[in-house]
């Protein structure tokens, strides 16, 4: 039985009785999650790189993200919170709310792409051209599917239709895929992409869910059970996604689903289409989310409904020839964010917050040396990123996220040395 009570909890934790989600509800979940039209497209910019490498950083980049993505929907399963309430311990209060702002626009445009995605597939499915009819369309879609909530998504939908379909659909498609396209995916030669830059390419998927993780994440029944389930099943479909977009080799929209249609007479397309409006309603529900840890007194239904009229009515006037840059703005703003938000939990805190750490006035204001760290972080990636104002061809080679990564921990590890040592100093003063 699904309550229907859901989407009014917002930010407080679920209480027990409604923590039903198992390990294999959320492989199920997690694997919905990674398949989609956009990680073709994303896959497809591996063709740049020599093959062998970028099948090696589809591998490493899609376990090691996922791990990383399990760890953050850790902190949500372990105090039964969503993201931007988790981050309050290391951030403050200010600090998750300027998250909270960067979450709501990105998830914004996500949904965004997602409605372009549905719309140019519907198109070519049925050779119905009417674009701002089909946005309006998956737009309701997606905005019913939100107020549902995902104990729904999971129990009633995902688990008993939906995920075997596009398990059995995505087999299908990556066999088509491989013997059509592998003699011709070895033979080509990559241009000037790096195994590092590639592996950034494949990160910048599961790192996207990140914010959202928790927000999931939170309705399970043990934190051992959704690790494990988020860790495998992401992997899993992420990996057949951006190796079908690696053999497909281009990465215009419109040229995908073409090919996509043509497998199994369209019927490929149609589960394709049905498994992305899931993906567009996990970016509503969790904006929503956000938005209420800011302004708690905010109807849940109605912001839901409110961002998916904002995203139907973007997608109207975006193109979605800006995905690419899209990605490296999710990287540069969200990576060193979890790189400070997990060396917090799991190093300095040591896997546990407290209730006053999270909500009330005990709440710290503003976490001084996890914004800081989190600043210092994005500004490397995009110094190392092709759109930098100083890009250095040979710096591009080693990649951003891991640099990203690292630098945002170490620092967040100094300056909180740093400034507990002046505490200290101040205080005997």
């Amino acid at each position: 039985m699904v309550p229907t009570d859901l989407p009014k909890w917002g930010i407080d934790p679920v209480p027990t009785k409604h923590r039903i989600l198992r390990g294999f509800d959320y492989f199920i979940l997690w694997s919905s999650f990674g398949v989609g039209l956009l990680v073709f497209s994303a896959g497809s910019f591996l063709s740049e790189a020599p093959f062998y490498q970028a099948i090696l950083a589809i591998i490493i980049g899609s376990v090691a993200g996922s791990i990383l993505l399990s760890m953050a929907g850790k902190i949500g399963s372990d105090h039964a919170i969503p993201s931007l309430i988790g981050i309050r311990p290391a951030f403050g209060l200010y600090g998750s709310y300027l998250a909270a702002i960067l979450n709501i626009i990105q998830l914004i445009g996500w949904t965004t792409f997602e409605i372009l995605i549905l719309s140019k597939a519907a198109q070519q499915l049925t050779n119905i051209h009417v674009t701002f009819v089909w946005n309006i369309i998956f737009g309701g879609i997606i905005a019913i599917f939100g107020i549902f909530g995902p104990l729904f998504l999971v129990k009633q939908w995902l688990s008993k239709f939906a995920i075997w379909i596009v398990y059995g659909s995505s087999i299908i498609i990556l066999i088509t895929l491989l013997s059509q396209n592998l003699p011709n995916a070895i033979s080509v030669v990559g241009k000037d992409m790096s195994f590092f830059v590639a592996l950034d390419i494949v990160i910048a998927m599961p790192i996207s869910w990140m914010p959202l993780v928790s927000d999931y994440n939170r309705f399970a029944r043990t934190s051992k059970g959704a690790f494990a389930g988020t860790l495998i099943g992401f992997s899993i479909t992420n990996v057949i996604f951006y190796l079908g977009g690696l053999l497909l080799g281009f990465g215009d929209i419109s040229s995908i689903i073409i090919s996509i249609q043509g497998i199994l007479f369209g019927f490929i397309l149609l589960v394709m289409i049905v498994d992305e409006v899931d993906n567009a309603f996990a970016d509503i529900y969790s904006a929503a989310i956000s938005s209420q840890s800011i302004f708690h007194n905010l109807n849940q239904r109605h912001l839901i409904i409110g961002f998916s009229i904002a995203s139907t009515i973007l997608a109207i006037f975006v193109s979605i020839e800006g995905y690419e840059q899209f990605l490296l703005l999710i990287g540069a703003l969200f990576i060193p964010l979890f790189g400070v938000l997990l060396t917090d939990y799991f190093i300095l805190k040591r896997g546990r917050y407290q209730n006053n750490m999270l909500y009330g006035n005990t709440v710290i204001k503003i976490g001084y040396p996890a914004v800081v760290s989190w600043f210092m972080g994005a500004l490397l990636y995009y110094l190392l990123s092709d759109y930098s104002p100083i890009y250095l061809s040979q710096l591009s080679t080693i990649g951003s996220t891991i640099p990203s990564l690292i630098v945002s921990s170490l620092s967040y590890l100094l300056i909180t040395s740093l400034h507990f040592r002046f505490k200290v100093i101040k205080n005997r003063i």
